[in-house]
């Protein structure tokens, strides 16, 4: 969580539209490095909102709708590129999940150890770099 921390410190505030643009490169990115949903009969829809929103007292950066097949990131909440990027990413891991299974750990686990919200933490950890130099690289 230093690590993160840091980065964040390190990305410069962005406006609206910067960080909308951000956004479709990173959904563009995931779509090309992890694939599309082939369980899904409609297209990914994308939510690109002003409101805040909260849960438990914590700000909430992004969520995934199985139901609606729908990722909405909260932009208010995403201050640097670090932040979208990997808020995208995280989503997109969802996206690409078992929303049966997704309840069944729901039921099972607390949120923080979903064995399906570790995998999508993990993913932000692991490319949000990788993924933050290709769309620098292709401006």
């Amino acid at each position: 969580e230093q690590l993160e921390q840091k980065l964040r410190k390190m990305g410069k505030t962005l406006d609206f539209e910067t960080k909308k643009f951000y956004t479709m490169q990173t959904i563009k990115w995931c779509k090309k490095f992890f694939g599309e949903n082939d369980r899904k009969r409609s297209k990914l829809q994308f939510e690109f909102t002003k409101r805040t929103r909260t849960l438990k007292g914590h700000l909430v950066y992004g969520n995934y709708c199985f139901y609606r097949n729908k990722m909405t990131i909260h932009e208010p909440a995403c201050e640097t590129l670090y932040d979208i990027v990997s808020t995208v990413i995280h989503e997109y891991t969802h996206y690409l999940q078992s929303r049966t299974m997704y309840k069944k750990y729901q039921e099972k686990y607390y949120y923080s150890t979903n064995p399906y919200e570790r995998e999508a933490r993990r993913n932000e950890e692991k490319y949000t770099k990788m993924c933050m130099k290709y769309i620098k690289s292709s401006l």
